[in-house]
């Protein structure tokens, strides 16, 4: 496989002061149809296969593990993150490629992921290293959304294990239902999805003393949108200081950009939402910092709206050879 060296680093981010002795660098990132090239009969991924309407060939596959692995390695300048959270990930083929056959093999990264009904084939996953976190179990929640007209969507992956200083962390991979149809006549279907995860959160912040979670993922909506304040009943990170460990604050408001580039406007889709435990610290572990990854590489020029865009596998039809139609997040723990 190719080698590839990484130049300018460049993060939007805020810091929070915290008191600690390690840190660890959690990441989410939007794969964009990171599909292998073999036709499963069973979904509708037939436009990603050599024949397909995409003609997506073993080159262009292998080019893009190569592509993502330069992005999630490029997540830290010191070490490659502890945890990955990655969502538009066909099946278990492509992050065994990923993790043991890319670029990034040499991270010894493990990784579970979710089997959803997705008419597409398309999950979410975790990419994680065993020298920071301990796997302790995980589950896939699924989304119903029937009672609002929807139809087969991807499952929430909750994962949980330990860290080095022995505190529990549950992490929640997210993506969404789209607003493919309109934002008002599908904000149900997000809301559906957001209250899943609430539940599931619910039943944490039942039993843990000291609950550490953390949600992440592709929400399809900001952190101020229904699904968000309504539904994960999301502090906003300005009274995120002090709260009860048991609130949900979202952390990406403060930040004057965005991760995601519609019709010109950069939306805030990619999101970490958190317990205010990570927020609160008290000599415990704790969020540092919080923010976007806009890395030169990552970014092309807008020539419709201005300014610069995302750097796409496609554009349209049209191959690209870029990254992704969103750029990544990252924060950093100290523990």
């Amino acid at each position: 496989m190719k080698r590839f060296v990484l130049f300018l680093f460049a993060f939007t981010f805020y810091l929070i002061p915290v008191s600690s002795q390690q840190n660890m660098t959690v990441m989410f990132c939007n794969a964009e149809n990171l599909f292998d090239t073999d036709d499963d009969p069973l979904k509708d991924d037939d436009d990603y296969t050599p024949e397909g309407d995409y003609h997506w060939t073993r080159s262009r596959y292998w080019d893009k593990l190569d592509a993502l692995s330069k992005v999630i390695v490029s997540a830290d300048e010191d070490q490659a993150p502890a945890l990955v959270g990655l969502s538009e990930v066909e099946n278990e083929t492509v992050l065994t490629d990923l993790t043991g056959r890319s670029a990034l093999r040499e991270a010894g990264y493990r990784f579970v992921m979710t089997d959803s009904p997705d008419r597409r084939g398309i999950d979410v996953g975790l990419l994680y290293r065993r020298s920071f976190f301990n796997l302790l179990g995980y589950e896939s929640l699924r989304v119903n959304l029937r009672p609002y007209g929807g139809g087969a969507t991807r499952d929430v992956l909750h994962v949980t294990g330990v860290l080095e200083n022995l505190d529990t962390l549950d992490i929640y991979v997210c993506h969404w239902p789209s607003r493919y149809g309109g934002t008002e006549k599908t904000e149900q279907l997000r809301l559906s999805a957001a209250r899943t995860v609430r539940e599931s959160v619910d039943s944490i912040f039942r039993v843990r003393r000291k609950p550490y979670v953390i949600i992440m993922g592709d929400l399809n909506d900001g952190p101020d949108d229904p699904a968000v304040r309504e539904g994960l009943e999301a502090q906003t990170f300005a009274s995120g200081s002090g709260l009860d460990d048991r609130c949900l604050v979202t952390v990406m408001d403060p930040l004057p950009d965005g991760s995601y580039k519609y019709q010109g406007i950069w939306d805030k889709y990619d999101q970490f939402v958190v317990s205010a435990s990570l927020l609160n610290g008290l000599g415990c572990t704790g969020m540092i910092d919080a923010g976007i990854i806009s890395h030169g590489f990552l970014l092309a020029d807008d020539d419709a709206y201005g300014g610069l865009k995302p750097f796409r596998t496609y554009n349209g039809r049209r191959y690209q050879g870029g990254y992704s139609d969103h750029l990544p997040i990252r924060m950093r723990i100290g523990f």
